[in-house]
């Protein structure tokens, strides 16, 4: 990660320095002003900080980073800009892939977190998807894909100026970086109160967040009833209250359905987290000494 990234990365604030912050991290192809519905809400009890990470929104002109790098990045802003040493961070689809990493790297960083539409085990059967970004990609800001994607995701005009200018190569890295998935017992083993989030139709996300919740020690999953990735743009109300009542430790809204266990994916993960510290063992040994 180049030093061009810190200083140039565009970041979106509202609030008061020195309020508990919370780091707001977009999805692919979007940008912070997914977030503005969040900030306006709760930008007079927080001090909200919201990048457009590499290749996305204002900061398109910047070289893509892989997950660990931007995670890094992510840290690197709650240190500078954070007085107490420590944020809340919410993440969507590959903002929440990169709030994962930052669990599972700098978890002493993060104070609560809202992980949506992101899970931590690989998707079975992903190749097919990762083929369809690898293709359109390329065309990213034509009106036929813009317009695909808008009716996927349900994006208002914004959203649409925001996949105009996205950089297609930032895009595709950010789907084959999120494909990839990784389970970190350092994750696991956070103390961050963390809410894992999906809409009911992304099967392959929520067993992950079931999984993941009934391991860490203090979190819970839950996901939107009929809605799709990225529900936010159709329920913004309800992703607002969400993210609110999480951060402010009040009840969850109740539109909002508990997960049910997913014994399958709670023993693949475990076997995952397993074998993480065992190759984690193994490259330990192998260091000269």
């Amino acid at each position: 990660m180049s030093a061009l990234h810190a200083t140039a990365m565009y970041v979106r604030e509202a609030g008061t320095p020195g309020a508990p912050a919370v780091v707001f991290l977009h999805g692919a192809g979007a940008s912070s002003l997914m977030w503005r519905a969040h900030m306006a809400r709760l930008q007079d009890r927080f001090h909200c900080l919201a990048p457009d990470l590499p290749g996305f929104g204002r900061s398109a002109h910047l070289a893509p980073l892989t997950v660990e790098e931007t995670a890094d990045l992510v840290a690197d802003l709650i240190r500078a800009r954070v007085p107490a040493g420590r944020a809340s961070v919410v993440g969507l689809s590959w903002g929440g892939g990169v709030t994962h990493r930052l669990l599972a790297r700098d978890p002493d960083l993060v104070d609560r977190a809202v992980i949506d539409c992101a899970g931590v085990l690989t998707a079975r059967g992903g190749s097919l998807a990762l083929l369809g970004i690898a293709l359109v990609s390329p065309f990213l800001h034509t009106r036929p894909v813009v317009a695909l994607f808008s009716r996927i995701i349900g994006m208002d005009e914004t959203g649409r100026a925001d996949l105009r200018v996205a950089s297609p190569r930032a895009f595709r890295r950010a789907f084959f970086e999120g494909f990839k998935g990784g389970v970190s017992r350092v994750e696991l083993s956070a103390p961050s109160p963390t809410l894992l989030t999906a809409g009911e139709k992304e099967t392959a996300i929520r067993p992950s967040n079931a999984a993941q919740a009934a391991l860490m020690p203090h979190a819970e999953a839950r996901y939107a009833p009929g809605l799709g990735h990225g529900w936010l743009a159709r329920q913004t109300d309800l992703h607002v209250a969400m993210v609110e009542a999480w951060l402010t430790g009040r009840e969850l809204p109740a539109e909002l359905a508990p997960e049910r266990p997913w014994p399958e994916a709670l023993d693949r993960m475990r076997r995952e987290a397993t074998k993480e510290t065992t190759d984690g063992d193994h490259r330990l040994a192998a260091r000269p000494r």
